[in-house]
């Protein structure tokens, strides 16, 4: 079941299939503080525009097209329209690799975005789990055949590089709030976490942490620890600091995706 409020945010909820996520985004103007999805996102712009940063580089996504972004890229958005405060909606799709595995879907080889007008305005009306399934049985193969050429050459971290990435994210799942501890955990200086996370994610040791901090705190709600201690558990100042950057990295607020996780 679809959330609804009166403070135009995020509509979230939790399907029982392989634990997708459905959003519908639709207030004008939000905005996205650099962030990740473990799992694939998948994404239709029904109406209005998503301007983005994926992996570094501009992403503008239109009314009509479909957009993919692969698991663990950094990005940001703003949600606007070409006419001044026109409705927006953007729906998207957070779907873990299993899923694909399991129905037979191609992966993407990159992120990207892709004009398809039919399959945009089918997933303006998804509510069931069938309808879902349906949905993404007909997009990710479009987006797939869509993004299978002309890569950009980014190139890859270098297994020391991806190494390091890795133990930042177990130092931040251990507890470490701040950026000398987690550089002590990891050991390496300031200086080289800066270097790798400006490198391969765009962002500042900083912001990586919070972020970092903010997944954990979504899987710690996941298994029903209280909301207060959640966020003193992952070192917000205290419930209200939490709440606001938790709504600026995913669009809707700590209550919400816990009444998602109850309803599904």
């Amino acid at each position: 079941m679809a959330l609804t409020n009166a403070l135009n945010r995020s509509e979230v909820r939790r399907l029982r299939a392989f634990d997708l996520e459905h959003v519908r985004h639709t207030r004008f103007g939000q905005e996205w503080i650099p962030h990740w999805h473990p799992e694939w996102s998948f994404g239709a712009v029904v109406r209005g525009q998503c301007r983005c940063s994926v992996g570094g580089g501009p992403m503008h996504a239109r009314a009509g097209d479909l957009i993919a972004i692969a698991p663990g890229v950094v990005h940001t958005g703003v949600l606007d329209a070409p006419q001044s405060r026109e409705e927006v909606l953007v729906v998207m799709l957070y779907v873990p690799a299993s899923f694909l595995q399991h129905k037979g879907l191609p992966e993407p080889a990159r992120s990207g975005n892709v004009s398809a007008p039919s399959l945009v305005a089918q997933a303006a009306t998804l509510k069931s789990v069938a309808d879902v399934q349906a949905w993404l049985q007909d997009a990710v193969p479009a987006l797939s055949a869509a993004l299978a050429s002309d890569a950009p050459a980014h190139g890859a971290p270098s297994p020391a590089e991806r190494a390091l990435l890795e133990r930042m994210r177990a130092a931040v799942l251990a507890g470490e709030h701040r950026v000398s501890a987690v550089a002590e955990r990891c050991g390496v200086s300031r200086k080289r976490l800066y270097q790798v996370l400006a490198q391969w994610t765009g962002m500042a040791p900083s912001d990586y942490l919070r972020t970092a901090r903010l997944h954990r705190a979504r899987d710690l709600l996941a298994s029903q620890e209280p909301l207060a201690a959640v966020a003193d558990a992952c070192g917000f100042a205290d419930q209200a600091h939490f709440t606001r950057w938790f709504r600026r990295a995913f669009g809707y607020t700590p209550g919400d995706w816990v009444q998602a996780l109850s309803r599904r």
